[in-house]
């Protein structure tokens, strides 16, 4: 099974690269639409900007071709971070900006004055537990870094929440073959290489 990295959002590439090759999963980055078909499972992972990340999928001829590959084809697809983000309908960071829609939603800054902003650190992930993803995953603590979240419409599809302060952020959601994770997990050291083996495992 071949696993296809977007190249088209910011950072992390090595470091996430390097948490799928742990378990000897076979990773590649795409560079060019056409290669899309090419890969069994895709992910799409980075930090930064909504807006950019939106305009560099676009710029690469990347966003039409992954809609496709997802909506239609079902292809199985895991958001980390600001990919995740892109999976909702608009985003605010940088400027109102059109996501994916794949997941009905937006992403919003986080306005707490209780805490800092960029939430950036280690913070416990509560899940229900009976999910595959979070397969002998329980309230364990994962690596974040983001100052924006996703608020989907559509309570279902939350898996997990993250306690920040007075705000409780969605760390994880799913619709169908669609997963997506706020936190880091290539860099949540042996819990999430474990998530990453569990998305893995689900679409063999």
């Amino acid at each position: 099974m071949r696993v296809g990295l977007i190249n088209g959002c910011l950072g992390n590439m090595g470091s996430v690269i390097s948490a799928f090759e742990f378990y000897k999963y076979n990773i590649g980055i795409v560079t060019a639409p056409e290669s899309l078909k090419d890969y069994d499972v895709l992910v799409l992972a980075g930090v930064g900007n909504f807006k950019t990340a939106s305009e560099k999928l676009k710029k690469y001829n990347l966003w039409n071709s992954l809609n496709e590959e997802v909506v239609m084809n079902k292809k199985p697809i895991l958001g980390i971070c600001l990919g995740m983000q892109l999976f909702a309908d608009v985003g605010y960071e940088g400027g109102e900006t059109g996501g994916f829609g794949w997941i009905k939603g937006k992403v919003v800054k986080i306005e707490d004055n209780s805490v800092r902003v960029p939430h950036i650190g280690w913070n416990k992930v509560v899940s229900d537990g009976d999910t595959l993803l979070f397969k002998g995953i329980k309230d364990e603590y994962f690596y974040f870094m983001h100052s924006y979240y996703f608020l989907p419409e559509d309570k279902d599809t939350v898996i997990a929440t993250t306690r920040y302060g007075y705000t409780d952020i969605i760390s994880c959601i799913r619709k169908d073959n669609i997963m997506g994770v706020q936190f880091h997990p290539e860099k949540s050291q042996s819990v999430g290489l474990k998530l990453i083996h569990n998305f893995m495992t689900e679409n063999l």
